[in-house]
């Protein structure tokens, strides 16, 4: 399909991670709506251009305000899980989306909307089923 737009496919378009890419994706945002894929591809792709692109020295400059042993000790727990590991981070959410939520980030905001948009029943509905 590439073909149509760029005549050159190089042979990273070969490799297994350009079709897993898109699964993952649907996995991540939830297979039973159109919007989940949406929202799977723009969390991979956020944390691809962005997130893949924060190094050492804007941790240190986030944590400039805090102590210099405190902010050593934070950019050394956090600085595996960005920039060039950023896919260890994707990793760890797509694990807990699979377990936490196997619907995906779709069913995750539907859990969150029922259980804020539900209305509290008033005794009179409580008991909605006939005596016997």
């Amino acid at each position: 399909l590439m073909v149509a737009m760029d005549a050159q496919v190089g042979p990273e378009r070969m490799f297994w991670t350009a079709s897993g890419e898109v699964v993952l994706m649907t996995i991540l945002g939830g297979t039973g709506t159109i919007v989940g894929p949406i929202l799977g591809a723009g969390l991979i792709k956020y944390m691809e251009n962005i997130l893949s692109k924060i190094n050492a020295d804007i941790l240190y400059e986030w944590f400039a305000m805090l102590p210099d042993s405190i902010a050593d000790i934070l950019v050394f727990v956090i600085y595996p899980f960005i920039g060039k590991g950023w896919h260890l981070t994707l990793g760890i959410i797509f694990m807990c989306v699979v377990i936490f939520l196997p619907g995906g980030l779709v069913e995750g905001g539907q859990r969150i909307g029922n259980m804020f948009g539900r209305k509290k029943k008033t005794e009179g509905e409580k008991s909605s089923q006939p005596a016997e």
